[in-house]
């Protein structure tokens, strides 16, 4: 009788470590879209997390703005579990991804100014600095 393979058993860093790793490969080759949707697409197994981060690079990087924004709302519903289980390393990540400034762009040349407000508000109550509260005073001044 044949010996049965043992699940992979990596941790939510490492799980994140080879979600980064892949994507950063993929975009040199720029397709790191396409890498995030796929990860995306076979993600039963990943840590919710981790779901975050994968989520964070498509409302980043999708040309389609309504998948952009939609990634974006699931990122935002796994951040609490990514600032639980990841704490630390999610602030040192936070400031490379891009999520939160997509969102404010297309919800502002969608006139949706409150959305791109609250965009705002949050990417400040994380910390991402003071570009997010000029441009908070700024979108202010066009509501």
């Amino acid at each position: 009788m044949g010996k049965r393979i043992e699940p992979s058993r990596k941790s939510t860093e490492e799980r994140l470590d080879d979600l980064l790793a892949g994507h950063r490969e993929a975009k040199l080759r720029n397709e790191g879209a396409r890498y995030v949707a796929r990860a995306i697409e076979s993600s039963d197994s990943m840590p919710n997390a981790v779901k975050f981060f994968a989520y964070a690079l498509q409302a980043a990087e999708s040309e389609d703005e309504d998948q952009a924004l939609e990634a974006l709302e699931k990122a935002e519903g796994y951040l609490p579990v990514a600032q639980k289980e990841l704490g630390r390393r999610l602030e040192r990540e936070l400031p490379e991804l891009r999520f939160l400034e997509r969102g404010i762009a297309l919800r502002s040349e969608r006139a949706e100014f409150d959305e791109a407000l609250r965009l705002c508000d949050l990417a400040i109550a994380l910390g991402l600095g003071d570009a997010y509260a000029r441009k908070r005073s700024s979108l202010e001044r066009m509501a």
